[in-house]
Order: C-alpha cells, then structure tokens, then sequence
C-alpha cells in the first residue's frame, strides 16, 4: 500500500501542459469524463483524435500509436495496438472505458479512483 501511497504523492509533482490549441474539446460532451457508475459515455473519436495525438506530440516516449496503446494497457508488439489505437482515432472503434480512463488519469483530467481497504486478509498456510 506504501507504493501505491508513494505513485499518488508523485503525481501532485506531475508537470502541467496545456490542452491541444488546435481542437476546441470544450465543444463537446463532459460525459466521458464520468465514471460508468456515473453514466459515463463514450469521447467521440474527434475528442479521441486530438487528446492522444496530443500527448504523442509532447512525449516522445510514446509519439507511436504503438507505444501509446502500449502504455495504455492494450496488448501486441506486431501491429495489434497499434491498429486498436488507430481505429479509435478515426471512429472505427469505440474506445474501451478502461482505455481511456487509464488515459484521463495518466493525463491528470480525472481523479484516480481509490477502492476503500474494508479489510486485510491474511494467507493461512496449511
């Protein structure tokens, strides 16, 4: 729990960057920004498009739809992450909630949802 504690306080240091300039994201639906318990909706592609491409362009650790998909989660070296994230950037696919909400919290757009520890149960050897 300690590490996890530790990734939450790195993230208050995180650096800012503006939004893109080129897309007004504002004209389109805040829904996607909600959890699926709140009714979240899917981002339209165009809102997709200009936020990953976006990110590519500021780090270019993951400038490839290959290494974004990667960091994002979506599995194959071969092309597989690269076609997934391609296809929801043009609206070919809807992007999956765990997808982008791994995005929206690695961007600093949502809050990281913390699940309350009720209890710790430990192991019992036989």
């Amino acid at each position: 729990m300690r590490e996890a504690i530790d990734e939450l306080m790195k993230g208050l240091d995180a650096p800012h960057l503006k939004g893109p300039e080129t897309f007004n994201y504002r004209d389109y639906s805040t829904k996607h920004l909600l959890t699926e318990y709140q009714g979240w909706e899917p981002p339209p592609h165009e809102v997709v498009n200009a936020w990953f491409e976006h990110f590519k362009s500021n780090f270019p650790d993951y400038s490839s739809d290959l290494k974004l998909g990667q960091l994002l989660g979506l599995k194959g070296s071969s092309g597989n992450a690269d076609r997934r994230m391609r296809a929801f950037r043009l609206g070919e696919r809807t992007v999956p909630y765990g997808v982008w909400r791994r995005f929206l919290v690695m961007t600093g757009r949502v809050s990281q949802e913390i699940i309350p520890v009720l209890v710790i149960v430990e192991d019992i050897e036989s």
